[in-house]
C-alpha cells in the first residue's frame, strides 16, 4: 500500500482517492475567499453611510415658495460703519425700509456697546470704553413709515476737543416702541447699528493670538479650531474679504468666518474642517501678521485615525477566520471518520460483499493480514517525506 507523510490516502473498492489533493484544493480556495471578503469589507467601512445617503438624498427644490408677508420686517443699510479719519466731517446716511404689514412709528437712539468673546454685541444705557456716544446727532430722531415706505436717517459727527487717538464706538438704534393696548406684552422691538469711528491721530490695529485650541484627536470630520485673540492697538482690527484669516492644516488653509476683533476686546472665533485625510497627525497653524511684518503664531496638533472603521474590519476580519476555522474543523473530522470506516471495513474483509477480490491492492492488504503482520495505521504520519509517490 502507497504511503504518505503530508497527504492521507482512502482506499476505495473501485481504487484510491487522493483526498490530501482535495484537502488543499479547497484550503487555498477558502484562504482566497477569506481575503476577497477582507478587502471589502474593509472598503465597505472606509467608505461609510455617507455615499449611500448622498446618492438617495433628493435635490433641493431650485426654488423656494416665498412665505406671507410678516406683521413686523424692518432692515437698515449699512448694518455697520467703519469711519475713517478724513470722513468725520461728513454726514452719515441711513436707510431705514418697512417691509412688513403694518405701519410702524420709528425712534432713533444712541447706545454704547461691548463685544462679547463670540462677537455678540451688547448694548448698554451707560458708557462703555471708548464710547462716542455723546458725539452723535440724528435727524430726523423719529417718524413713521408705512408698509413698503423707506426713510433716510442723516447723523452727525461732532468730534471733542482733545479725544484719545484711536477707535471710539456707538451705536445708532432704530427702535419700535410698544403700543398702549395694556392686555398685550409691551415688547420693544428695533435694529442697531455699530459705530467704529477714528480720531485721527496714531494707527496701530495689532492683533495677537493666544492660542489655537482643538479636540487633540478624532475620528474623522468635521474637525473645529478654535483661535483665541487680543486687540492691543488703538483700533479694531478687521478679518473679512481678503484680509480674512486661515488656518493651515494638513496641506491645506481653512478659513474662519469674518469677524472684527474691537480695541481692548479678546474675541474668540472657530473655523471648521469638514474633509481630514483618513489617517495623519495633522500640524495646525494660525498666523496673524504685525507691524512691521512681524508675525504672531499659535499651533496645535490633531490626530486623526477611523477608530470606528477599524473596529468594524477586525471585527469582521475575527468572524471570516472563526467561520473558516469552524468549516476547516468540520472538514478534518469527515474526512477522519471516513478513514476510520474504510480502516474498519479492510479489517473485517470487504464486508460491502461485492466479491471482488481481483485488485492487486487488495490483494497486497489481505496478503499482510493473512501473514499475521498487522494492518498498516492508515492515519500515522510516514517519518520519511520523500516516499510520497504517487499511484501509477
Amino acid at each position: 500500500m502507497p504511503r504518505s507523510g503530508s497527504r492521507l490516502r482512502l482506499l476505495t473498492g473501485d481504487g484510491t482517492y487522493d483526498g490530501g489533493a482535495t484537502v488543499t484544493n479547497r484550503l487555498r480556495l477558502g484562504r482566497r475567499a477569506s481575503a476577497v471578503a477582507v478587502l471589502l469589507l474593509w472598503g465597505a467601512a472606509l467608505a461609510g453611510p455617507g455615499s449611500a445617503a448622498l446618492a438617495a438624498s433628493p435635490a433641493p427644490s431650485a426654488r423656494a415658495s416665498a412665505g406671507p408677508t410678516p406683521d413686523f420686517a424692518l432692515t437698515v443699510s449699512p448694518t455697520r460703519l467703519v469711519i475713517p479719519q478724513e470722513q468725520l466731517s461728513k454726514d452719515q446716511h441711513f436707510a431705514v425700509t418697512n417691509h412688513g404689514r403694518l405701519p410702524l412709528n420709528i425712534v432713533v437712539n444712541r447706545a454704547g456697546f461691548t463685544a462679547g468673546r463670540n462677537g455678540t454685541l451688547q448694548f448698554q444705557h451707560e458708557e462703555a470704553p471708548y464710547s462716542a456716544m455723546t458725539w452723535l446727532s440724528a435727524s430726523p430722531v423719529n417718524f413713521h413709515l408705512a408698509p413698503g415706505a423707506r426713510q433716510v436717517v442723516a447723523v452727525r459727527i461732532a468730534v471733542p476737543e482733545h479725544p484719545e487717538p484711536g477707535d471710539h464706538q456707538v451705536a445708532i438704534l432704530f427702535m419700535v416702541p410698544p403700543g398702549k393696548d395694556e392686555k398685550q406684552i409691551k415688547l420693544n422691538r428695533g435694529i442697531g447699528v455699530p459705530l467704529f469711528i477714528t480720531v485721527p491721530g496714531p494707527v496701530d490695529d495689532t492683533v495677537k493670538i493666544s492660542s489655537v485650541r482643538t479636540s487633540g484627536f478624532a475620528t474623522g470630520g468635521p474637525i473645529d479650531f478654535t483661535a483665541v485673540l487680543r486687540d492691543t492697538g488703538t483700533v479694531h482690527r478687521d478679518f473679512r474679504g481678503k484680509g480674512h484669516l486661515n488656518i493651515s492644516v494638513g496641506g491645506h488653509d481653512v478659513a474662519f468666518p469674518d469677524f472684527t476683533v474691537q480695541r481692548g476686546s479678546t474675541r474668540q472665533v472657530t473655523a471648521r474642517w469638514d474633509n481630514p485625510p483618513l489617517i495623519c497627525v495633522c500640524h495646525a497653524t494660525v498666523a496673524v501678521s504685525g507691524r512691521g511684518g512681524t508675525l504672531a503664531t499659535a499651533r496645535a496638533t490633531v490626530v486623526v485615525f477611523p477608530l470606528r472603521q477599524a473596529v468594524a474590519v477586525l471585527v469582521g476580519v475575527l468572524a471570516i477566520l472563526l467561520f473558516g476555522l469552524f468549516v476547516r474543523r468540520g472538514y478534518r473530522a469527515r474526512v477522519m471518520a471516513e478513514a476510520r470506516a474504510l480502516r474498519r471495513r479492510e479489517d473485517l474483509g470487504d464486508p460491502t460483499g461485492s466479491g471482488r477480490t481481483g485488485t492487486s491492492t487488495h490483494s497486497s492488504a489481505a496478503s499482510g493480514i493473512a501473514g499475521g503482520d498487522p494492518p498498516e495505521d492508515l492515519l500515522k504520519p510516514d517519518g520519511d517525506p520523500g516516499n510520497d509517490t504517487p499511484d501509477r
